[in-house]
């Protein structure tokens, strides 16, 4: 009950030692429920304050774009968006990997040709049919084979047919034997020997400066010749190997 009843009841029934005084009701307590609680003033410290720097901004025209400071520093995002930048230049699309730059740079095609030599004239053989290169040496001589072919040997335990080139292309026998090579070549799955003069190098040539075979060539000499090549000053005779080592062909007279 209010203060001020209990006071006006106490009078109306005559309590001694009672006086009569006016008062004024006390104003109820007004009680703030939690939800109206207002909280502190939030501040920043200085420190904070530093944290909230300018944002970054990558260079160029096709990179705006900000990435806030205070996110972690990611460098491979930095390289990614200067790829794109590079590629929205001129509108060019620039290669990601060294093989694509060089593709890009030139479509020209190369072959390389072992290089070897009877007498004055220099004859080619694609690296891609040669399994390698031999010193010569004794061979067995094998009861009617063509003339061209000079016997066999045992190169680990696989016979191979040898030829001599001077004899399968029609020339002299008359020449210094001190360099001379066997050559043993693929074709399909079966191994040969080519006996030449001398290996020179390897050499590369493109095929802008391969040319068709001579027309002035006739008969079995043509069927040997895949081309002409040029390296320079030089000029090779680029034999088909599978033609030359084809004994159906006969001989060059």
């Amino acid at each position: 009950m209010e203060l001020a009843k209990i006071r006006n009841k106490a009078r109306q029934e005559g309590a001694p030692g009672a006086t009569e005084e006016v008062s004024t009701p006390l104003p109820e307590p007004v009680v703030l429920q939690p939800d109206h609680v207002v909280p502190p003033a939030l501040t920043l410290s200085d420190d904070s304050a530093a944290q909230q720097a300018a944002p970054v901004s990558f260079p160029g025209p096709a990179m705006a774009r900000a990435v806030p400071a205070a996110a972690h520093f990611n460098p491979l995002a930095v390289i990614l968006a200067g790829r794109e930048h590079d590629r929205s230049t001129n509108g060019t699309v620039l290669p990601e990997t060294e093989q694509e730059h060089q593709t890009a740079a030139s479509e020209e095609r190369f072959e390389e040709f072992l290089c070897f030599r009877l007498g004055d004239e220099e004859y080619g053989i694609n690296i891609m049919e040669i399994k390698e290169i031999i010193k010569s040496r004794e061979l067995t001589e094998v009861p009617r084979t063509p003339g061209f072919v000079d016997g066999v040997l045992s190169l680990r335990g696989v016979i191979v047919p040898v030829f001599t080139m001077r004899k399968r292309l029609g020339m002299s026998l008359d020449y210094d034997a001190g360099q001379e090579r066997i050559i043993i070549v693929r074709c399909g799955d079966s191994l040969h020997g080519l006996r030449v003069d001398r290996v020179t190098d390897v050499v590369k040539i493109a095929a802008t400066d391969r040319e068709a075979t001579p027309s002035m060539l006739e008969g079995v000499a043509r069927e040997f010749v895949s081309g002409i090549g040029r390296t320079g000053k030089r000029m090779l005779i680029i034999l088909d190997i599978c033609k030359v080592v084809d004994t159906a062909l006969g001989e060059v007279v």
